[in-house]
């Protein structure tokens, strides 16, 4: 009989830090994610970084 090990969440990239407020997105935009509390480490889902979201133009106010 063979064990196998326990199944882990996995460690999201300890680089940079999250941003209270900033949106993250995946690359393709299919998940956005808002930062309601900063801290350590990056987010990521399934190992793949995600990323701050640009900002959208405002229109113009003549």
């Amino acid at each position: 009989m063979s064990e196998t090990p326990p199944a882990t969440t996995g460690e999201p990239p300890r680089t940079g830090a999250t941003q209270l407020g900033k949106r993250y997105c995946t690359d393709g935009g299919d998940i956005e994610l808002l930062c309601t509390k900063p801290g350590d480490g990056a987010l990521a889902i399934d190992g793949t970084p995600l990323t701050i979201k640009a900002a959208s133009p405002l229109p113009a106010s003549d």
